[in-house]
């Protein structure tokens, strides 16, 4: 009797363990699991950021680019102007 009472106690209390070991596992791995997001959320956020600095840097080298182009087609303007008007001159010369 007293054999039997102990071996039901031992028993209820395996599975009383075994859902807490259970829960125990579920609780790690949860853990580990959110650690893993936090590194991700860490590197999507640095990539993000230097993302947008790329592209800051591509635009102010844009606008620089835009306006040495202005700066040459202006120069370029003014040296078809000379040329015309050295053109346009067709006096007689003596030799």
């Amino acid at each position: 009797m007293i054999l039997k009472k102990i071996l039901i106690a031992t028993i209820l209390s395996l599975f009383v363990w075994q859902g807490v070991a259970d829960a125990a596992s579920i609780s790690t791995r949860v853990r580990i699991l959110e650690s893993k997001v936090a590194k991700q959320d860490k590197q999507i956020r640095a990539s993000t950021q230097s993302q947008k600095n790329s592209e800051v840097k591509v635009d102010k080298s844009l606008a620089k680019m835009r306006a040495l182009e202005k700066k040459l087609s202006k120069l370029l303007k003014k040296d078809d102007k000379k040329k015309v008007f050295e053109r346009s001159d067709k006096r007689y010369a003596f030799p």
